[in-house]
């Protein structure tokens, strides 16, 4: 399995090209191809960018259709000014689990996502970016950075849309707890951890092929979200 760690970003802004593609477009690799071909070639482009020869260069995935796995491809690299045909990407501050890579620019980020969309990771579905550096004959340094959801501190349940946040008394949201666990300043429930678990269980079945071991792991897991520190994981 890959490894990473998660590392918190400031906001960054990028200026690049653009074009909507998928996981199922079969036309996928060429459009990204594409994309960074135009990229590196215009050197008109270029210059109104302000990008030396030796800038750091991003790949970015936004705008996620999740029901069809199709996204924003940009290429693109940070910049004060946005030429006519290029668009702007606000790369949000968070939390972002992030993979190392040093070798081929076209190999290895393709062999990296197709292990990457098949974790287990909280994800954001927000901004997600690869970062190149030191370019030099066909290879780089290659991070890849993938946004992380805000955690629900009751159910553990990853809150990666406006909708999924619960909601304060006031009726701004809440960054701790989901809509299903808090709303309007209160639990939407009363339960114990032991029930709060039962309930994770039963609420997405298909989900969980050992429950045993699920459950096993939730009483590992719980007592370090907000609402159950503290609780006995037995």
């Amino acid at each position: 399995m890959l490894q990473y760690e998660v590392v918190t970003l400031p906001a960054k802004r990028v200026v690049g090209l653009k074009a909507r593609t998928g996981n199922t477009d079969p036309a996928c690799p060429q459009t990204i191809g594409g994309l960074w071909e135009q990229f590196m070639r215009t050197e008109a482009w270029q210059a109104a960018l302000q990008r030396g020869p030796d800038a750091v260069c991003y790949g970015l995935y936004t705008n996620y259709g999740l029901d069809d796995e199709s996204y924003d491809a940009v290429v693109a690299c940070e910049s004060a000014s946005c030429p006519e045909g290029f668009a702007v990407v606000e790369i949000p501050a968070g939390e972002y689990a992030k993979f190392h890579f040093h070798g081929n620019v076209r190999e290895i980020p393709m062999q990296a996502w197709s292990e990457i969309w098949s974790l287990p990771l909280p994800r954001a579905y927000g901004v997600d970016f690869e970062e190149y550096r030191n370019a030099a004959d066909g290879c780089a340094d290659i991070d890849i950075y993938v946004g992380l959801a805000e955690i629900c501190q009751s159910c553990g349940m990853p809150m990666a849309r406006p909708a999924d946040f619960g909601t304060e008394a006031d009726g701004a949201a809440s960054h701790t707890y989901c809509t299903y666990c808090y709303q309007n300043g209160a639990f939407t429930y009363d339960a114990t951890m032991e029930e709060q678990i039962e309930h994770n269980l039963n609420c997405a079945p298909e989900l969980y092929s050992d429950r045993e071991r699920a459950r096993a792991m939730m009483r590992e897991y719980f007592p370090t979200l907000q609402r159950w520190k503290g609780a006995d994981p037995e």
